[in-house]
């Protein structure tokens, strides 16, 4: 992979909203579990001259689970996601232009927002009762 000569950090990462329905007994083997994601890395241009330029990453995390035996028993599942890098002030709009359109550097800033959504969304999953270890933690 190319070296990153300009590296944002990591500035903010929240949740911007989780919404679930699990009025089963989520336990066992007995549950199919698919998952959906969809990811979106975009910039944001600053505000005033002070600002940096910041990436985006969106992530939108859907799952739906039903039992394999009963199948009128289901659950679905759907977190929201943002995180924010901050770019060095330094750093010129079209060279920031240029590494937000490569694939291998929207996969950096992804890899790093992936695990934190994916951590939160496992452990909802656990809080209304059902089995998320199976859901992966990476990318």
């Amino acid at each position: 992979m190319e070296e990153l000569t300009i590296r944002p950090k990591l500035f903010s990462f929240r949740v911007e909203a989780f919404s679930s329905e699990n009025r089963t007994e989520g336990n066992g083997s007995l549950w199919k579990l698919e998952l959906k994601q969809e990811i979106q890395v975009g910039l944001a241009a600053p505000i005033n001259a002070d600002t940096p330029f910041q990436a985006v990453v969106k992530i939108e995390l859907l799952a739906d689970a039903s039992n394999e035996n009963d199948l009128q028993q289901t659950a679905s599942f759907k977190g929201e996601y943002v995180a924010k890098f901050n770019f060095p002030t330094e750093a010129a709009e079209a060279v920031i232009n240029d590494l937000i359109d490569r694939e291998p550097y929207q996969y950096v800033l992804v890899a790093q927002a992936f695990p934190l959504a994916m951590t939160h969304f496992r452990r909802e999953l656990q809080a209304t009762g059902f089995n998320g270890q199976q859901l992966p933690l990476g990318i």
